[in-house]
């Protein structure tokens, strides 16, 4: 539920605070609950990592505040937030989500409400006129260690699946690459014998290079002009007298 409030089940979700993933984690959260983050992967966007993340982030949470409505606060605000809003309290013993609720942030005010809405609409699912959706059903994978730096792109033809479905068993994979280490690949079940009799066939992934720095000798083409206008000694010799004007 809080996944569904915090990102609308969007994997990739990027809040305007560099928050990502289904579960909505900063990198310093993330990185305090374990999830890697390097040049090819971010685990904040994996769903299985993440979650995992998640629920120990809410239960260090409840060890703090001790009642779920003002976890929830502190899951969406921060719960150095939450303890100073509380430290300053005049009564002391005020301290659970709705007295704080008028001093909290605008957007933390509305989440917690906007939750408990979301959990009696699904709890009580025929009376809102959505007894006849029907859930997806779990995702089913089988998961391969990989030894072989390779893009996605490559594993489509001899696995014989999109590159969207692989994208979405693993969507941690930042550009479609798998890191340079041993990686555990999610692919689709009946897959995994494929993939570890065709890996080895599969051209390793190469880098795009940058381009060269420019240098004091490099060529410089003065203006669209000059490469639209016939290379005559007469047409150099016009457009390097309008430089001079």
């Amino acid at each position: 539920m809080v996944a569904l409030i915090e990102s609308g089940f969007k994997a990739h979700a990027l809040s305007p605070a560099r928050a990502l993933g289904l579960w909505q984690f900063i990198p310093s959260t993330g990185y305090k609950f374990g999830l890697k983050r390097s040049h090819y992967i971010d685990e904040r966007i994996d769903f299985e990592k993440s979650t995992d993340a998640a629920i120990a982030y809410l239960k260090e949470l409840h060890g703090i505040f001790g009642d779920w409505a003002t976890v929830l606060a502190a899951y969406n605000c921060g719960e150095g937030r939450v303890l100073h809003v509380i430290r300053t309290q005049n009564i002391n013993y005020l301290d659970d989500f709705w007295d704080l609720y008028d001093r909290l942030p605008h957007e933390t005010a509305r989440y917690v409400p906007r939750f408990l809405a979301a959990l009696q609409v699904i709890e009580h699912a025929e009376k809102y006129g959505l007894a006849e959706i029907t859930p997806y059903p779990p995702m089913a994978y089988k998961t391969v260690t990989v030894h072989r730096q390779v893009h996605l792109k490559d594993l489509t033809t001899p696995l014989c699946v999109s590159l969207a479905t692989l994208k979405e068993l693993n969507p941690e994979l930042r550009y479609g690459v798998l890191p340079d280490a041993r990686y555990p690949l999610r692919v689709p079940v009946g897959k995994a014998e494929l993939l570890l009799s065709a890996i080895n066939q599969v051209p390793i992934y190469v880098a795009p290079q940058p381009p060269p720095p420019r240098t004091r000798d490099s060529p410089i083409i003065a203006s669209n002009a000059v490469r639209r206008s016939p290379a005559s000694p007469e047409n150099i010799i016009r457009l390097s007298s309008n430089c001079w004007r």
